[in-house]
């Protein structure tokens, strides 16, 4: 299953032009991000084994050509259609591409040509076996059949992964999603019009802490949430299952937590801000459904949705069925009830008036969400994880290049530990690299200079920001914000960073407002006062304002009492 993000990027695959995206970074004098590049059918890519395992790894790259007809990718870059069988489930050609070892410099892929609807595939100690179906009612069009979430499937004991992309001429949109299942770990790297973006992989050990959560919360509340998890025959976890897959059935589970929505609705107001042009619908519950003024159902109520009505989000009173202002509130109904935050404070009004702090906090949630944004720092859940308040930071992984000069896919963990700190975050008075953010819009990292070199993030302008996930303050406020800037604006030229909580719309704690330091190298440590008081866990943002052109590159940024 795509993740909503990715569908609607293959959905766009027969635009005639690319979105508005950022160009490539020139000199320090020509820092415009407006590009006209399209993106060529030609698109080095680099296939790289960092499992740090012995076993062999195999890659695949599957996918259609513009044609919609289904093939592979080979090592020298060229698309192969599927045979057509004639009557029955044939095995698929081999197509693997095999890898160096653990370590090993990457393969490269000089693929040539464009491929829609695409998943760039690891396994490794075995070759994932794909199977082809034949035309029957498809156009003509065989059907490549892909590895399952069922213990049938003949790939069910190999350990596999694979990440969604679509390659056209408008762009390359690659992205990592968790929403049928966590796996081996996977990162991404581009390079091109839109500057060098990442996606990182899950920490080292981040699966079997989820598998381990899963058993846990099974043994506390009986759900089949253990067997999500997939393991070999020596116990070893391949994956764990999205509830949208588990092979046993969650019953009445999310029963009490909606007889306990709909009461309080029967005598409160629900609101469902459908954001964007769609507007905002207000609700109560009469007899058994929830019923929006003004919102024509088509003929599908709001009533008690099912267990895999939410865990899939496009099913029963949760269908969707195109971008209409239903669709919208079942969109944002979806995310509430996978995330428990009906019945939160601020929970009338959705999804506006809850935080990401209050997500998942009641007994009864979808447990397997929560588990993977504990330990994955960003990557889909449920097909609506990116469903937030406005001007909230995205939760997908994904890459957008209008014109890709190269694509790196690695296989192998990433950095940091598999548990947060004790104190459920990074400390707010470390120095806070400013590449390491969480999530961001609009930015880019380069080279810097500074003492210490590594990277800054610059080419920062108004309406950009930059997320640090589970900043912790302590008990007591800091009295005082600091950043490392740099900026070679024009004389007259000046922009603020503003340092906000909880969103990039949320409660500003403080602010700097800086013109030129004397060059886009020439760094400088700025301080400011902290306005508000601020202690506990919470997301930063560094969000840009003011300015209309790029003004100020930060190198990282710090708190003190």
């Amino acid at each position: 299953m795509l993740s909503r993000r990715a569908l609607l990027a293959t959905a766009a695959a027969t635009a005639a032009a690319a979105l508005p995206l950022t160009a490539a970074a020139g000199t320090a004098t020509a820092r415009s991000r407006t590009s006209a590049l399209a993106a060529g059918a030609s698109l080095p890519i680099a296939l790289a084994n960092n499992s740090g395992g012995s076993a062999p790894v195999y890659a695949y790259i599957s996918g259609a050509d513009t044609s919609g007809w289904p093939g592979f990718v080979t090592a020298d870059g060229v698309f192969h259609r599927l045979p057509s069988p004639s009557s029955v489930l044939t095995p698929a050609p081999d197509y693997a591409i095999p890898l160096g070892g653990s370590g090993s410099a990457a393969t490269r892929v000089p693929l040539s040509s464009y491929v829609i609807g695409g998943r760039v595939w690891f396994s490794t100690g075995r070759k994932i076996q794909f199977f082809v179906n034949p035309p029957g009612g498809n156009g003509g069009v065989p059907g490549l059949v892909q590895p399952g979430f069922t213990s049938t499937d003949p790939n069910w004991t190999t350990s596999w992964t694979f990440c969604e992309f679509t390659y056209n001429a408008a762009n390359l949109y690659a992205n990592i999603s968790y929403v049928d299942m966590v796996a081996l770990p996977v990162s991404m790297a581009t390079t091109g019009a839109a500057g060098n973006q990442s996606v990182p992989a899950l920490p080292s050990g981040a699966l079997a802490s989820i598998a381990s959560g899963l058993r846990s919360q099974h043994a506390a509340d009986g759900a089949p949430w253990d067997q999500l998890v997939a393991t070999d025959s020596a116990g070893t976890v391949l994956r764990v299952l999205a509830p949208s897959h588990a092979p046993a059935d969650f019953g009445a589970y999310w029963r009490p937590y909606l007889d306990r929505v709909w009461d309080y609705y029967r005598t409160h107001t629900l609101t469902v801000d459908g954001q964007g042009s769609i507007g905002a619908y207000s609700g109560t519950v009469s007899g058994d459904v929830l019923t929006f003024a003004g919102l024509n159902t088509n003929g599908v109520p709001f009533t008690k949705p099912s267990a895999a009505d939410i865990f899939g989000c496009a099913s029963g009173p949760l269908y969707n069925s195109g971008a209409d202002a239903r669709s919208a509130v079942a969109a944002r109904l979806a995310a509430a009830l996978n995330r428990s935050s009906l019945l939160v404070a601020g929970g009338g009004n959705q999804p506006n008036g809850v935080t990401p702090a209050q997500y998942y906090t009641e007994s009864i949630t979808n447990h397997y969400a929560r588990l993977v944004h504990k330990y994955a720092t960003i990557g889909y859940a449920f097909p609506y994880d990116d469903v937030g308040p406005t001007g909230s930071a995205p939760v997908d992984g994904h890459l957008q290049d209008p014109a890709p000069a190269s694509w790196t896919i690695t296989l192998g963990p990433g950095s940091g530990g598999t548990t947060p700190p004790p104190s459920g975050g990074t400390s707010a008075y470390s120095t806070i690299q400013a590449e390491s953010y969480s999530a961001q819009s609009g930015t880019q990292t380069e080279a810097c200079s500074d003492t210490g070199g590594g990277s800054d993030v610059g080419y920062l302008a108004a309406g950009d920001w930059l997320k640090y996930a589970s900043v912790d303050f302590g008990s007591t406020s800091p009295a005082t914000f600091s950043a490392r800037v740099a900026s070679g604006v024009a004389a007259g030229v000046s922009g603020a960073i503003r340092v906000r909580v909880d969103s990039a719309t949320g409660p500003q704690i403080a602010e700097i407002d800086l013109g030129s330091t004397g060059g886009w190298q020439t760094w400088r440590t700025v301080p400011a006062n902290v306005t508000q008081s601020v202690t506990g866990v919470h997301d930063v943002f560094l969000t840009f304002a003011e300015s209309g052109t790029e003004f100020v590159n930060v190198n990282w940024f710090t708190f003190a009492r």
